[in-house]
């Protein structure tokens, strides 16, 4: 995955070739950020202010918390250094994170009351900061600072756009090249400066570490309009490897809406802190639109108020075994309690999360309403406590709003259409298949034989969460008594619509997927590596195992497939040419049933869905049609392509010639044809994302 991202950056900056333009310029022009579009929008400070100026509590007392606050006072003079470390000798972070707070609460005295000096104050903060500061460094602990106050400088920066001498390309610059670059992305997925992690073991790190950098990563996306930086966060969020992302950080779902944090048997300061990194990215992505808040079935409203019961002081929260790998051979670690550690500790996180699901949407959160109304109104930091600079604070004032305020963002798209698949295991090729059509049938790997036992039909809930089941029986795939432990086997069982039964597609690279029941967060798993045929299959921790990893072979799937340099246009037909069109009418000249090959079943044919019986073909002259099924061998070589991992991007895919491995699917001047080329330009132009209809 890091090297597929690498290339996707690359490619990103690339200059126009041969009719071929950058890829995030077009995206640009479709689907522009909002600003402000951070952790406020322009309708929320038009909100504070109105309830401020009216005397409207509890905006009044949250917006005196601000003003009394000593970070909050215009004229300070910014202490900007060339470099800054964090952890290890000559640590000097401190300056860096007190004028942070100092400019972001500036920056919300001069929006709320229009006061300029504290205009100026933070304007001139960041201004001297951008221009002076190359390089943050230290220990290990440089990708905390990378990450808490990426987001933290962009958010201050992100208030003061559009304010008179503030050098938005300046702090854009810096953000990108001292943030970003060295430290963000390489921490999350690494690149040119190291492998990601710092090169551990992926699980090494707890979920903050995460979390922090991808908080940084949407905030600079955002801020410095890179929509490709954006999706790099939303996509660690929803699919990352590392403990940050949704599944690795909230593991296990427990009764009675509760869901368990990563780091609940470290200690709560640090679970308190995940919590909160969790809650800013979901709503600076809510303020553009994208519902993380609600994703994977509200999981993280599941773990807010697992986390805000215990912190209450409320003992009877479950608590399942947790193990990890540490280090960089991923020795296991193993907390079997809920830790008390820092238990109680206050920290200003829980009016955003409060208001987003209690006054946004209207549901019902016992344990968060506790927790949020405990310390009202929210401060910011103290200057005698540094962890309290790892949140802005300041929730009572920017994020209380009426009931039924509601909002415009939407759950983004899973990641696999529906349709009806077989599942091959990475190990040997094998494929899943059930043992009889009975509920309660063991479910094993296989030779794939083609028959119904051996296909799953696959259907999006909502939120990449997914429903699987048997095309012989019609019965789900099933974790078998909805157990978290180590080696639960998978089975078929009647449908009890529990979370047992639901599963997420979980990316690793090279096209293969993680098979992952989402009560659990422990993948589809042949019994020890066995290349056994019929081993059976159980639920087991991720090793980054071949065991562990499927890859989803269509065998009646309708798409859309989407370019991936050009985003806004999709693979189509117009009097039988294949090209690729953006705002594609009518919208069924870009809809494909994505079938087994005509010519082998390992392979994929893409027939239309409004024209049935023709077929995506390759005409002798390297040019594709959408010419009639005439039953030749011929025709069926010309129009059978592998399906294999994107050439730009391995989560996404290519299209290989069945008749000729060196010839892919590609479109060169908006027109598609297979040839054989090489490059970066060709990678990026034989690249699509299989999409839902």
């Amino acid at each position: 995955m890091k090297k597929s991202v690498v290339v996707t950056l690359i490619l990103s900056f690339l200059v126009s070739m041969g009719g071929l333009f950058v890829e995030e310029r077009t995206a640009a022009a479709a689907t522009a950020f909002t600003h402000p579009g951070l952790l406020h929008t322009q309708a929320d400070f038009d909100r504070m202010k109105q309830m401020v100026n009216a005397g409207t509590q509890p905006y009044l007392d949250g917006w005196n918390q601000l003003v009394n606050s000593p970070l909050s006072q215009s004229g300070w003079t910014p202490r900007a250094t060339a470099t800054i470390t964090r952890g290890g000798t000559g640590d000097n972070v401190s300056l860096l994170y007190n004028d942070i707070a100092r400019a972001y609460q500036n920056a919300l005295r001069w929006k709320i009351s229009g006061n300029t000096a504290n205009g100026d104050t933070a304007r001139d903060i960041l201004n001297a900061w951008s221009s002076t500061l190359t390089t943050v460094t230290g220990n290990a602990d440089r990708y905390l600072a990378a990450g808490l106050y990426g987001y933290e400088i962009a958010n201050a920066a992100e208030i003061m756009r559009g304010y008179s001498g503030f050098n938005v390309a300046q702090m854009q610059n810096m953000l990108l090249n001292v943030f970003y670059k060295p430290l963000n992305e390489r921490f999350l997925i690494g690149n040119e400066y190291g492998g990601d992690h710092n090169d551990a073991y992926i699980q090494n790190y707890w979920a903050n570490w995460d979390l922090g950098n991808m908080a940084a990563v949407v905030a600079i996306g955002i801020f410095c309009d890179r929509r490709d930086i954006y999706n790099i966060g939303i996509e660690y969020y929803k699919n990352g490897a590392g403990n940050g992302s949704i599944y690795n950080a909230i593991p296990f779902l427990h009764a009675g809406g509760l869901a368990q944090w990563q780091e609940s048997g470290r200690d709560q300061a640090h679970t308190q802190l995940g919590i909160g990194l969790m809650a800013t990215i979901n709503e600076m992505a809510w303020n553009q639109g994208d519902d993380l808040y609600g994703w994977a079935n509200n999981r993280f409203l599941q773990a807010a108020e697992y986390v805000a019961k215990y912190n209450n002081g409320d003992d009877s929260v479950p608590f399942a075994a947790y193990e990890w790998g540490t280090g960089t051979n991923g020795a296991v670690q193993t907390q079997t309690v809920i830790s008390d550690a820092s238990r109680n500790e206050y920290r200003p996180i829980w009016e955003m999360i409060y208001n987003h699901y209690a006054n946004r949407k209207g549901l019902s959160v016992p344990n968060i309403a506790a927790r949020a109304s405990l310390v009202r109104p929210e401060g910011g930091p103290n200057t005698q406590y540094p962890s309290t600079f790892d949140q802005l604070g300041f929730g009572t004032l920017l994020y209380t709003r009426p009931a039924g305020s509601g909002g415009t963002a939407v759950l983004p798209d899973g990641n696999i259409p529906d349709g009806i698949y077989r599942f091959i295991v990475r190990l040997d090729g094998k494929a899943m298949e059930a043992s009889s059509a009975a509920s309660g049938a063991q479910v094993r790997k296989s030779t794939y034989a083609g028959g119904a036992n051996q296909q799953w039909t696959v259907t999006h809930l909502g939120g990449g969460q997914y429903s699987i089941k048997n095309v012989q029986s019609g019965l789900p795939l099933d974790v078998a008594s909805g157990s978290l432990n180590h080696g639960a086997k998978f089975q078929l069982w009647s449908s009890t619509g529990g979370n047992n039964q639901k599963f997420a597609f979980i990316p690793v690279g090279e096209g293969y997927y993680r098979i992952t029941p989402v009560h659990s967060n422990k993948p589809a798993d042949v019994v020890d590596l066995s290349t056994a045929e019929g081993a059976l299959i159980q639920q087991w921790r991720y090793l980054l195992a071949s065991n562990q990893q499927w890859r989803l072979e269509p065998l009646s799937v309708n798409v859309r497939l989407q370019s991936y340099n050009y985003p806004d246009r999709y693979i189509r037909h117009s009097s039988y040419r294949a090209q690729i069109n953006d705002n594609v009418a009518p919208a069924q000249d870009a809809q494909f049933k994505m079938v087994a090959g005509l010519t082998d079943s390992n392979g994929v044919s893409f027939e239309s869905v409004n024209l049935p019986g023709r077929f995506l073909r390759v005409r002798s002259n390297g040019e594709v049609w959408l010419d009639q099924n005439d039953g030749t061998t011929a025709f069926k070589n010309d129009a059978t392509f592998r399906r294999v991992a994107g050439l730009a991007d391995p989560q996404l895919s290519s299209y290989q010639m069945w008749a000729d491995a060196t010839r892919y699917l590609r479109h060169s001047n908006y027109l598609l044809y297979a040839q054989a080329v090489s490059g970066s330009s060709f990678n990026a132009d034989a690249t699509f994302t299989e999409i839902a209809p």
